[in-house]
């Protein structure tokens, strides 16, 4: 998701996760992200609003999503959501709900890593 100053929304489709924390990855040094829940028919989870959220103006690869009034997002895991992104100035490269509070996807690898197998030639 690309933004200038003008701002601009990013709504997902209906999501189920089994986490507690939503990571970005943004580059939003220069301006501002935010993000809300929605329930199935587009209407805020309280207390997960634009209004809510703190807000967040860094340029990280791992960066936390928190909310004014919620220690973590428990009250909505395994239901159907939608995240509503909000930027100005920036970009969103990617988000994800982790089990704990140091952001591991515990997903996929693409590229592989220590312990992981290797593609032989």
């Amino acid at each position: 998701m690309d933004a200038g100053k003008a701002g601009g929304t990013l709504t997902t489709r209906c999501v189920r996760f089994t986490g507690k924390y939503l990571f970005v990855n943004v580059d939003a040094d220069a301006g501002e992200f935010r993000a809300e829940l929605l329930d199935e028919s587009g209407q805020v989870i309280a207390p997960f609003s634009r209004d809510n959220c703190v807000p967040i103006s860094v340029d990280k690869t791992l960066q936390l999503v928190r909310w004014k009034d919620a220690s973590d997002l428990s009250a909505v895991a395994g239901k159907p959501v939608k995240f509503r992104f909000y930027l100005t100035n920036g970009q969103l490269y990617a988000f994800w709900v982790s089990q704990d509070q140091s952001g591991a996807s515990h997903g996929y690898v693409a590229a592989g890593g220590p312990g992981l197998g290797k593609i032989a030639n």
